[in-house]
């Protein structure tokens, strides 16, 4: 299992992903995805920071559909976990997030992030 960073929700949309053909069969093979995506997702496609040929609802129930994603509902345990992470140079809610679980589960995350690849070594791209 792997999770997924948003810029990859973004990214498997297009008609050419930039990752590799190894990096989508590892996301094949099980991913996780944090609820909080298609919200970060939903905003900026309605401040018009992008552009999709879907809506984020429409993109939350493709991958709904999908039996080997697992899309993680975040509650406050979760939040909380990312907050008490030792990472003061970054406070994005997301990345925390996603590093925070990723820790916990001890697994890789697929991103194009750089500031999460240089805090959290198990990055794939």
């Amino acid at each position: 299992m792997v999770i997924l960073d948003t810029c990859v929700l973004i990214e498997v949309n297009k008609t050419r992903p930039q990752f590799s053909t190894k990096i989508m069969n590892k996301i094949d093979e099980g991913a996780y995805i944090l609820s909080i995506s298609f919200a970060e997702i939903a905003c900026k496609i309605k401040s018009g920071k992008l552009d999709m040929n879907l809506t984020a609802d429409d993109l939350y129930h493709k991958f709904i559909q999908i039996p080997t994603i697992d899309i993680i509902k975040i509650g406050v345990e979760d939040w909380l976990e990312s907050i008490d992470l030792d990472w003061d140079e970054n406070r994005d809610p997301v990345d925390r997030l996603l590093v925070s679980f990723a820790t916990k589960k001890k697994i890789s995350i697929v991103t194009s992030d750089k500031k999460i690849k240089s805090f959290y070594k198990q990055v794939l791209w």
